[in-house]
């Protein structure tokens, strides 16, 4: 099951308004194919939201990311799982570059 709710612009404004909460999130790249749709990039979980994403605009995992999608969970059981199902669901380059399956 893709991310719920809207891509927010992966930005320096953006990101310095994020709440600091524990989360799942993906880095996406808008595609010029569809124009509607996302290419998913890579996939995170953390305890702090707003740290992470700005850790990335830093230093970035994978190069391209234009948006990014974000999930809540306070547990961090739940943001392991979750990250799990999407990674499997997205295969992201930033999260299977380099790994052998």
């Amino acid at each position: 099951m893709p991310f719920s709710g809207k891509p927010y612009s992966f930005s320096w404004p953006v990101v310095n308004s994020v709440y600091e909460v524990g989360a799942v999130y993906g880095l996406f790249q808008y595609s010029l194919a569809t124009a509607k749709y996302h290419d998913c990039l890579y996939v995170g979980q953390t305890d702090n939201l707003r740290r992470r994403l700005a850790e990335h605009l830093n230093n970035p995992p994978v190069a391209g990311s234009t948006h990014f999608f974000a999930e809540a969970y306070a547990s961090e059981m739940q943001r392991k799982a979750r990250e799990t199902t999407l990674i499997a669901e997205f295969q992201p380059v930033g999260n299977t570059q380099g790994r052998r399956w």
